[in-house]
């Protein structure tokens, strides 16, 4: 290829894009024989197929092993050049493969072998928490193997959860980028994951079964460290994350959730930084900085800030998971604080946003996937992403489109903006989508731009592999497993400490209920026998029993113990207050729970937001002072909380507790 033709190409992409979208990432034309201005020095190049070609001292990778230095071979060039050169490359099914970010879990063997069919489910592995009518087993159907993905769907972003031995889960990512070497154009897969980093605890604190043990250090809940609200920890937190992903061979952290929790019923509130837009916002750059870096290079995990325009004021407080909670709503008028953290995430650089599930009243009457309103109106054009738009998962949330058959249900995401489609791994719609002229090339070609010039920007072309002795050593390090447990001591938020019960004295005989208390202290089989008693509780919640719910056991309802499904849980309190002896009650804080119905009875309340029993026991004894802060308002009453507006802070009639509220020992 002669480099006027090839120049040819490049102007010709980059007036397609330009034209299509509001594109501002530059498409450098010119001679590639110069490089344009860029990090000329010598990366680490490692091939497992692909011949090495040496250039001037220089080393590239042939990639397509023509012995020809390709624009998008060499790593002198900008991201942008070699996007551009790599995507007029592609066929019209590679570019379709592209497109699809599959989830792909249970291939992976024996020490990190790659299987071709799902590895049967371990003695004792837990069901799936997926309810999807219709869809027996749906976590875990119609998936075909990584090897099938890549060469013949040639597709490259694949979603799994890290797991296995660190070094198993390195030697298994390796060996799909050694797959992916070996195509046509040896373009390198995209490992991506949902956050991993938060306490091994199911609700009520128990501990998970060895199928769901997280491999890397425990951190957390997000909405902890909201609690905590350090933007230089939330900072150093993205560093470790990325460094544990890095090591296992994942280069994209399908997070942070930038949603408010302006609605205290959603059942979600975990996974946000809480109620104040300017905490969130803060903390939301503070989180992309940590996890891609300054700029994109060779040490960053591409983020994915969602779920835009904000889920947080669903209707009710039904996520729109469910058909029954599939409208975002807006009574207070509160939209453009919604936007805030997002706005944050963006200028700190984000690659990708992910919108969400929810038909957003007012502004559409599609889903927000669904909707060129949403994506490109107000994504795109008003907030001036020009980075992926990922699609939610969705299986079986296409609201506004459920008439439509999958093709068009897709057809309509390609308008609206969208450039890549979660959860799925078919690109055969796509593909007939093009040859019908229904997307034209440019718009796949927009799309592939976006999706590969990251991949080049963090040096994936030149060395997609990782060691698998050093993620042995980095995933859950003893400095990252320290740095996450003095988290989740700094996440406990005191709310009260009637007549100082609060630290335990040290010889104090402990009754407890719920909670794991050291074997080496005093701890008595009753009440009557104890000093203390420890009562430790949920928030209030009720699941759906109807079917209708995408997960089996959403947390939802009214925010009072009365008539939720775990009534027990204040039962237990009551009877630890009629020993007549002080109670302190460790209550998970998933959601803004109504605490007067107890809170008048007991000596301390302690609220956690995902620590662990150890990190809380430090805080019971002293060990550690309560330093935490309330992410969000907690209710006086029930009324209060169905009186509020859904898109609206701190608007209940009664507030007991306020965002920011927090005791230590010396208060």
């Amino acid at each position: 290829m002669t480099s006027v033709t090839l120049d040819i190409r490049i102007a010709t992409l980059a007036i397609a894009v330009t034209a299509s979208c509001a594109l501002t990432r530059p498409v450098i034309a010119g001679d590639v024989s110069t490089p344009a201005p860029h990090d000329t020095r010598q990366p680490e190049i490692v091939a497992r197929g692909a011949a090495i070609l040496d250039r001037a001292d220089l080393r590239f990778k042939d990639l397509n092993r023509n012995g020809t230095l390709e624009a998008y071979e060499d790593w002198r060039l900008s991201p942008e050049r070699r996007a551009a050169d790599l995507v007029g490359r592609m066929t019209p099914e590679e570019k379709a493969g592209m497109m699809m970010h599959a989830a792909n879990s249970g291939f992976l063997g024996a020490g990190g072998v790659v299987l071709d069919e799902l590895a049967p489910l371990p003695p004792g592995a837990m069901k799936s928490p997926v309810n999807v009518p219709g869809v027996p087993g749906f976590d875990r159907a119609d998936k075909p193997s990584p090897r099938d993905l890549i060469l013949r769907k040639h597709v490259r972003w694949i979603s799994t959860t890290p797991g296995g031995k660190p070094g198993d889960a390195a030697r298994w990512a390796n060996a799909l980028q050694e797959i992916a070497e070996g195509s046509r154009l040896g373009i390198p897969v995209m490992l991506t994951a949902d956050p991993v980093h938060t306490t091994n605890r199911l609700p009520g604190g128990a501990l998970p079964p060895p199928d769901r043990v997280k491999i890397t250090s425990s951190w957390p809940d997000q909405v902890g460290l909201a609690a905590i609200g350090d933007p230089d920890l939330v900072e150093r937190f993205g560093r470790i994350v990325a460094a544990e992903y890095r090591a296992l061979g994942f280069r994209m952290l399908i997070n942070p959730m930038a949603d408010l929790a302006t609605e205290p019923r959603w059942y979600r509130i975990p996974g946000t930084f809480g109620e104040d837009a300017d905490l969130a916002a803060t903390l939301v750059a503070a989180y992309v900085r940590g996890v891609q870096g300054d700029r994109l290079g060779p040490e960053s995990v591409l983020t994915v800030v969602k779920h835009f325009p904000g889920n947080g004021p669903v209707s009710g407080g039904f996520d729109p998971h469910n058909p029954y909670g599939k409208y975002q709503i807006y009574p207070a008028g509160m939209m453009e604080y919604h936007l805030q953290p997002f706005r944050a995430g963006i200028a700190a650089g984000t690659a990708a946003v992910m919108p969400g599930y929810a038909i957003a009243e007012g502004i559409d009457t599609v889903g927000m996937n669904f909707s060129r309103a949403i994506v490109t109106d107000l994504l795109r054009e008003r907030l001036g992403f020009d980075g992926i738009v990922l699609s939610e998962w969705l299986h079986a949330m296409p609201w506004g489109v459920e008439s439509l058959s999958k093709r068009e249900q897709q057809a309509r995401m390609i308008a609206a903006g969208v450039d890549q489609f979660g959860g799925e791994h078919d690109p055969a719609h796509v593909i007939v989508l093009a040859e019908a002229g229904r997307v034209t090339a440019a718009r796949l070609d927009q799309s592939m731009f976006r999706l590969l010039t990251p991949m080049f920007s963090i040096g994936l072309f030149e060395n997609p592999y990782v060691d698998p002795d050093a993620a042995a050593t980095i995933v859950n390090s003893a400095e990252y497993r320290a740095a996450g447990e003095a988290a989740q001591r700094r996440a406990v938020v005191l709310l009260e400490n009637e007549h100082d019960v609060l630290p335990l004295a040290r010889d104090a005989r402990l009754h407890v209920s719920g909670f794991s208390a050291p074997p080496h202290r005093r701890v008595v089989p009753t009440a009557v026998d104890a000093d203390v008693v420890i009562v430790k509780i949920n928030a209030p919640y009720v699941i759906n029993k109807s079917g209708e719910s995408f997960f089996a056991e959403t947390h939802e309802g009214a925010l009072v113990y009365a008539g939720a499904d775990n009534f027990d849980d204040l039962q237990r309190v009551h009877v630890a207050v009629r020993s007549g002896k002080p109670v302190v009650v460790l209550i998970g804080m998933e959601r803004p729970a109504v605490l007067s119905e107890f809170i008048e009875d007991v000596s301390a309340v302690l609220a956690t937001f995902g620590s662990d029993d150890a990190a809380v026991w430090d805080i019971l004894t002293g060990a550690a002072r309560p330093r935490g802060k309330l992410p969000f308002d907690l209710p006086a009453d029930q009324a209060s909380v169905e009186m509020q507006k859904e898109d609206a802070p701190h608007d209940f009639a009664r507030t007991l507790f306020q965002q920011g509220f927090g005791l230590s020992y010396d208060e």
